[in-house]
């Protein structure tokens, strides 16, 4: 797992430095070229090409982005988090215009790690209320 000893520290890892701090530039060393996302949307990539287009859609759409770790825990190499996203809707978000509201949202993960990347992923995330958060719903 290289710097990090179990897989829940590579989670942690990738969630401060990716999700939130928006390094894009960590996506080869973190996720694995065989990376494969079970629970991508039909108009995502599925694949490690898939995590940087998300991530960079991500920041483009919210501003002031902050990831709470509400829980993350791990069995061998499968690691379930559940984190809450807070941020400022400024940008587009899959087809929603920006809003200028603040937002948050739930999102729990499970990922599964090999050779200390991520190497495959499945998610369920509150997406109908960060649609109503945003105006897209009322």
């Amino acid at each position: 797992m290289g710097k990090r000893e179990s897989a829940t520290e590579c989670m942690r890892y990738f969630v401060e430095q990716v999700q939130e701090k928006g390094r894009l530039e960590l996506i080869d060393e973190l996720v694995h070229a065989d990376f494969r996302n079970r629970t991508a949307e039909p108009e995502q990539r599925d694949d490690r090409e898939g995590v940087r287009e998300t991530m960079a859609a991500l920041h483009g759409a919210f501003s002031e982005l902050r990831v709470e770790i509400l829980h993350c825990v791990g069995d061998g190499d499968l690691v379930a988090t559940h984190k809450l996203f807070r941020g400022r809707h400024t940008g587009p978000w899959f087809g929603v215009p920006p809003s200028g509201r603040q937002v948050e949202f739930r999102v729990m993960d499970l990922v599964r790690y090999r050779e200390g990347q991520l190497v495959e992923h499945w998610a369920v995330a509150d997406s109908l209320s960060l649609l109503r958060q945003t105006g897209a719903l009322t």
